[in-house]
């Protein structure tokens, strides 16, 4: 450091105090030996009103000490000041480990962290090519690998302590409906021996409660309103009486006699399943049974409502299209109509479809009872009226000349719309309960099958997505067959990419890619899938309403005959199906509404048979296993940690965080390599959030799309982006789509939909350019004539 020695003149001429040199002090070892240099780092202070805040005083000396220098007075530092700036020079070059650290020792840090960051960055990329290779032998680096891999665990597992505080000791007594009550046998009914022989065929022998309650009061004739839990056996409730009928007729019925009974379920797939039904039972072979559903070839359907079917299954907006639009669809012969599953019929809005078909079929019926004869001599009509028929407590069915037609409506819930919809759709109806105590029950309260052991998993939200893969690693050890039930098509279509990518297969050396304390699965993603091996075997399937109707079909049909699988779905298979073996139900998101958390329950433990059902839920979400308490439904909190166990072993892995930490880094890694699955992870994101924000009053005080936190959503779907950054790459992506023109020739309420204006033509006005006496025709024009060139 260079060093300066400052002097000022003494002559008369000069004033005092003025500086008129700076001499460079001599720098050979004899000058270095006798004075120290010393840093000035204040100046005289020549204001007197204000204090001198040098950190040493300034003495005036005079010396002759330089041949060169007349007499001269010298600046220098005292003695104290020099022990001052030594004593800070010592703090410059104290330890880290200092328990106090002076403000200019920061900047000093705040320099080396660019130098120390690119440092970790190079340790860490030569411990992945080592550990590739399998040789780390650098205790240093192993050291800073250690400790920018558990900077990392701790960010998947940096959250903060929140308490469980739901009280799961609440002694209190669910409402249980018996499936099978007396014991009682299809062979103790009245219907036809090879019915009975078949049914015992297909393993039905004994009588359900409900079964045993309603199928009398169909056969009398009566309107039947039941109600039911779900797996209860209520579709044969009808489909025996319906096919018991049909075969009673004699002579025997032909196909062109036209439908004779309609049964509307509210999804494909209920239609399929009801069809495949009726089709065991079926043993009469001129008893024709069919179904219609949208997504399939119109044409197809209309060749065979034109070569006639006497039981047709449909949807409501496909059956109400060939009601309107088919005139091969004859309904003056229609003498049973069927709606099951009516309070999904109404949730999925088909009320006004609903309303339709009956004032359809009614309309058909007036129709055919017209006799222009017995008006003419002043007769009402000429055909019996309804409540005549009715009193005499025949079955429609059996009578081909009956001009009633008897109504069942079934449903799992009874709501005020169920009985608004009863009470519309059939007169003179009675009530059919399965529940014993039905007089006593609150209608608040929600029976659900004892069969099913329901348990609620707590997790944080940054933990759902690797706490899902460990819970159906231990179902597909187990052989299970599960339903996980999301809130949107685009969250199925993802995490099915996902889980057949990253999770079916595993690197065949997982666990001897370890750096420290963490496996390094796939941060180097590795180009071809030789090196993975398949490590779950069970096979995923996905099913929600935006796949066509094809695939609909097929995935439904090859999980229902799989041994086990996992089926990811949306509520459109929540209702009605009914897939005997499936014993695990798993709702990955909150359900809408009350009803709907029954209907996904009801999956499992059908008719007797165990079952068991968990549902995720955060910490700011476990009020809904409160609510849930209050309809008479108890829950038991489950540990996560049950599950992780066996991702553990999967990974091999023994560290439930090591291991939890490894399987979302393969996630993320997989995202950051493949853009397309990476859109996928941003559109499910995004459903999600739209889909959370579109709870109802009663359910938002719970699922509150305000108390979320979305960045931990956002890592819950294994993106790495902020939620600003994902919205961004969404409006990207999204391009402007045309809504799909509907036909008008096919339109099903265009009656009550509100018609546009009719355009008016101009007409110009003739009156002025045209006399009384012309002909009205219009005027030739004049041709023009063509000028000679020559």
């Amino acid at each position: 450091m260079s060093t300066f020695n400052f002097t000022w003149n003494s002559d008369n001429k000069t004033p005092k105090g003025k500086v008129f040199a700076r001499k460079r002090k001599p720098t050979d070892e004899a000058t270095k030996t006798t004075s120290k240099p010393s840093l000035l780092t204040g100046i005289k202070n020549n204001n007197p009103n204000k204090n001198d805040s040098t950190p040493f005083r300034i003495t005036k000396t005079s010396a002759n000490t330089n041949a060169n220098l007349k007499s001269k007075d010298i600046l220098s530092i005292d003695a104290t000041a020099h022990q001052k700036i030594k004593s800070s020079k010592n703090l410059i070059n104290t330890k880290k480990t200092s328990p106090f650290t002076p403000r200019f020792q920061e900047k000093t840090f705040e320099g080396s962290a660019k130098l120390v960051k690119r440092k970790r960055k190079k340790d860490k990329t030569a411990a992945k090519t080592d550990a590739e290779e399998g040789t780390i032998n650098n205790p240093k680096q192993n050291q800073t690998v250690q400790t920018t891999q558990r900077s990392q665990t701790h960010s998947l597992f940096a959250v903060g302590h929140k308490d469980v505080y739901i009280n799961t000791n609440i002694k209190g007594k669910s409402i249980v409906e018996k499936v099978f009550s007396t014991g009682k046998k299809f062979g103790d009914l009245e219907i036809h021996k090879y019915l009975v022989s078949n049914l015992e065929k297909i393993h039905y022998t004994s009588l359900t409660n409900v079964q045993e309650k309603s199928i009398p009061e169909i056969m009398s004739g009566k309107n039947v309103l039941i109600r039911s839990q779900t797996g209860s056996g209520k579709t044969l409730a009808y489909a025996v009486p319906i096919i018991d009928a049909l075969q009673s007729i004699n002579p025997r019925i032909q196909r062109n006699n036209g439908v004779q009974a309609i049964v509307v379920v509210p999804t494909r797939e209920l239609a399929l399943q009801t069809h495949e039904l009726f089709g065991k039972i079926n043993t009469f072979q001129w008893i024709v049974v069919g179904h219609l559903c949208g997504g399939e070839n119109r044409n197809t359907e209309k060749t065979r409502l034109r070569k006639g079917i006497h039981v047709l299954i449909a949807t409501p907006g496909r059956l109400l299209d060939h009601i309107l639009h088919t005139a091969a669809f004859k309904t003056n012969n229609i003498r049973c109509l069927v709606l099951d599953e009516a309070d999904r019929l109404l949730d999925m809005g088909f009320k006004r479809d609903i309303i339709r078909i009956v004032e359809e079929l009614d309309k058909a019926k007036t129709n055919s009872e017209y006799d222009p004869i017995s008006l003419l001599k002043g007769k009402t009509g000429g055909a019996k009226s309804e409540v005549t028929i009715r009193s005499e407590e025949t079955f429609p069915l059996r009578d081909p000349s009956s001009n009633s037609r008897q109504t069942v409506l079934l449903s799992a819930t009874l709501t005020k719309g169920i009985a608004e919809l009863a009470d519309f759709a059939m007169k003179d109806h009675i009530y059919v309960d399965a529940l014993d105590e039905s007089a006593t029950v609150n209608p608040e309260h929600m029976v659900i099958p004892n069969t099913v052991k329901q348990k609620f998993i707590v997790t944080h939200v940054k933990h759902r997505l690797f706490t899902l893969s460990a819970l159906l690693i231990s179902k597909a050890q187990q052989s299970s067959k599960v339903f996980v039930f999301m809130a949107t098509s685009q969250m199925v279509d993802y995490h099915y990419e996902l889980f057949t990518r990253c999770l079916v297969k595993m690197p065949k050396n997982r666990g001897k890619l370890k750096s420290g304390d963490i496996v390094l699965l796939d941060d180097v993603v590795q180009e071809s899938d030789d090196d993975d091996e398949v490590v779950l075997d069970i096979e995923f399937f996905k099913l929600h309403g935006s796949m066509d109707q094809a695939s609909r079909k097929d995935v439904f049909t090859r999980f229902r005959s799989a041994k086990k699988g996992v089926l990811l779905c949306t509520d459109v298979a929540a209702r009605g199906i009914d897939v005997p073996t499936a014993d695990c139900i798993v709702q990955y998101t909150g359900p809408q509404s009350d009803e709907d958390y029954i209907h996904r329950v009801g999956r499992t433990g059908r008719a007797g048979k165990s079952g068991f059902s968990f549902i995720f839920l955060t910490h700011e979400e476990q009020d809904f296993v409160t609510r849930l308490q209050e309809h008479k439904v108890f829950l038991q909190q489950h540990d996560p940690d049950d599950f992780l166990n066996h991702l553990s072993v999967l990974m091999e892995e023994p560290d439930h965080q090591n291991a939890a930490t490894a399987l979302q880094r393969r996630y993320e890694n997989a995202l950051s390599n493949d853009k397309d699955l990476h859109k996928l992870a941003c559109l499910a994101y995004t459903s999600w959030s739209r889909f959370y924000n579109t709870y109802s009053s009663k359910m938002r005080s719970i699922f509150d799309f305000k108390n979320v936190n979305l960045g931990h959503y956002v890592a819950s779907f294994g993106l790495k982006e902020t939620p600003t950054e994902v919205a961004g790459i969404i409006r990207g992506q999204m391009a402007k789509v045309e809504r799909p023109r509907l036909n008008r020739k096919l339109a099903i309420h265009e009656d009550d939909q509100p018609k546009r204006p009719a355009q008016k033509r101009k007409i110009k006005s003739v009156s002025l350019t045209t006399s009384e006496y012309a002909s009205g025709l219009a005027p030739n024009k004049k041709r023009k004539k063509k000028k000679d060139v020559n």
